[in-house]
């Protein structure tokens, strides 16, 4: 009976250090895998461009400027009251907004960043057979 209970023991706390061992091995590569993202080109042009953008009053007057219309636009698409003209607005307002190179910068790397977080999402859920994104966004998250 005594050997039985040491047996079983042994075996929980193989389990227990197998366990352990599986948890350090996902938190290295977890943090291996934030490196890889903070040390990223797409990662790091973003920062620079948003950097940039931060400081230049310009960029930020024709951001405010492009969000105005934009909001405008948003407010009649929900009552379905978009004319061929608001069409022309918008397309107008988004020209002129991307005509300061500042902002077109941080408008563009922000979308190769969302590219290349989406290609990771969908390298790791072909690699883990779920959906990433989806089982590592917070719970009532903004974008899930």
């Amino acid at each position: 009976m005594l050997n039985e209970v040491k047996s079983r023991n042994a075996g929980r706390n193989g389990r227990i250090e197998e366990n352990r061992l599986s948890v350090d091995m996902l938190n290295l590569a977890a943090q291996a895998f934030g490196k890889a993202i903070l040390n990223s080109e797409a990662y790091n042009n973003f920062i620079k461009a948003r950097d940039q953008f931060r400081i230049d009053e310009s960029a930020k007057e024709a951001a405010r400027d492009y969000n105005s219309v934009l909001g405008d636009y948003r407010m009649l698409a929900q009552w379905g009251g978009i004319t061929p003209e608001d069409e022309i607005k918008i397309e107008e307002a988004r020209k002129k907004a991307m005509e300061n190179c500042v902002l077109n910068d941080y408008y563009t790397t922000q979308e190769n960043l969302i590219g290349f977080y989406q290609e990771l999402n969908n390298y790791l859920s072909e690699k883990l057979k779920f959906n990433f994104a989806e089982l590592a966004s917070p719970a009532g998250g903004c974008c899930g």
